[in-house]
């Protein structure tokens, strides 16, 4: 946590497209290595601060998904590997209990997934609204679980995000380079989705958890 606090916010997306290709680099290997929780929820706090630049009415997102990658952490810690979390929650038959580290697993990893799409839709879109890339991934990702209250806060929140160009002046880039960046992301993030998706479809008794909130 030290490493995210202690440096500077305007070469956060360099620094997290570096985060997110190190650990892509480590599944695209001829050997893949087995993911360390460690390094996947270092990568994964580096979000907090993009959603954190979106505005004051997405502070709840980023407490939302920042308790989640925290209880990654904290339900990983008498395991090293994404793997043994999951294996270790069927072992125990904890696995579709809310608090678990499985579960919440998924619930981070929903969040790449949107990140990804809102990236994608940021770079192929002319306008300068954020409000369609974000509606659309929340669309996409969260909408489906989420009940009444939440799709109501969501609703609101979007209508105070920044315009395109304020949200990448916030991060202290200009478009050329932001799109590099995102770009770099997108590629790097697939295949970690990807992977969090396998781990979940190769064990029988977790394919449906990928169906719940």
């Amino acid at each position: 946590m030290a490493r995210v606090v202690g440096r500077k916010d305007e070469r956060i997306l360099t620094r997290l497209a570096d985060e997110f290709e190190q650990l892509a680099a480590q599944l695209n290997s001829p050997v893949p290595i087995p993911m360390e929780i460690g390094k996947f929820t270092q990568a994964c706090r580096l979000v907090s601060p993009l959603i954190r630049h979106l505005g004051v009415a997405m502070k709840f997102a980023d407490i939302e998904y920042s308790a989640k990658v925290s209880g990654v952490v904290k339900a990983g810690k008498s395991v090293n590997t994404l793997e043994e979390l999951l294996d270790r929650d069927i072992q125990q038959n904890t696995i579709k209990l809310q608090s678990s580290g499985s579960r919440l697993l998924i619930r981070v990893k929903r969040s790449l997934e949107m990140l990804k799409i809102i990236f994608e839709r940021s770079m192929a879109s002319s306008g300068n609204s954020l409000m369609d890339p974000v509606n659309t991934a929340y669309k996409q990702v969260f909408y489906p679980y989420h009940g009444w209250a939440s799709r109501k806060t969501v609703a609101g929140a979007l209508q105070t995000l920044p315009t395109k160009s304020l949200f990448i002046k916030r991060l202290k880039l200009d478009e050329a380079s932001a799109f590099v960046q995102m770009q770099r992301i997108v590629t790097a993030v697939a295949p970690l989705i990807h992977y969090i998706d396998n781990l979940f479809l190769s064990r029988e008794s977790a394919k449906e958890m990928l169906r719940l909130l």
